[in-house]
């Protein structure tokens, strides 16, 4: 995989992957992203289990299991296909990479909508996309400049942090020794009744 996305020099290469929860995309959307990825310049690299599409390119390689960060962190990786979960969407702000988002359930949709929003990503609807639709998203993103460049500066404000992560990593961990749990830190939710939970009390009052 190493001298794979290596020897990508000249057109670079696509990330896909719909994180760990997704393990079977239906046959259908499967073959509508193979017909798309087939038609890039690029090398693509899928993270994917089951049944091999139809329509699979020659420049794509699929693989159950990849090191998503150090991929996302690549000289040579130019876009990521992604459903638009939050632990992948940080990955892919810390390393200043545009992304197109096929968000699938959960709050996939909201941070999908908010990368959009922000101009470093396009956001897709898996029920209606078409292959043409999606090759078009990720052209958009790998060629137009602006989506890297915002990509990149979001990358920047991310990293802008007083210290390294480490040490106020340790810090945090001392302060909550030091302070017996750090009891006062604790949102008040965490100590609120059942019925509190679930508003009963506020039900009880509107009937």
């Amino acid at each position: 995989l190493q001298a794979w996305v290596d020897g990508a020099k000249e057109n670079g290469f696509v990330l896909v992957s719909f994180g760990a929860g997704v393990k079977y995309l239906s046959e259908e959307i499967a073959d509508k992203l193979a017909h798309a990825l087939a038609r890039l310049p690029q090398r693509v690299i899928w993270r994917f289990s089951g049944n091999k599409p139809r329509n699979l390119g020659n420049n794509t390689k699929l693989i159950e299991w990849l090191p998503q960060n150090d991929l996302l962190g690549h000289s040579n990786i130019k876009a990521f296909l992604s459903h638009g979960g939050l632990n992948s969407i940080f990955e892919t702000m810390y390393h200043g990479v545009p992304v197109v988002g096929i968000p699938l359930f959960g709050d996939h949709y909201d941070t999908m909508t908010r990368v959009q929003a922000k101009g470093m990503g396009i956001l897709l609807n898996w029920k209606t996309v078409t292959a043409n639709e999606l090759y078009e998203a990720l052209v958009k993103v790998i060629n137009d400049p602006s989506y890297r460049r915002r990509a990149q500066r979001l990358s920047e404000i991310h990293k802008d942090q007083p210290g390294h992560p480490v040490n106020r990593t340790v810090y945090w961990i001392n302060y909550i020794l030091r302070h017996n749990g750090a009891q006062h830190l604790r949102a008040a939710v965490y100590s609120i009744s059942l019925y509190q939970y679930f508003l009963l009390d506020i039900a009880f009052v509107v009937l």
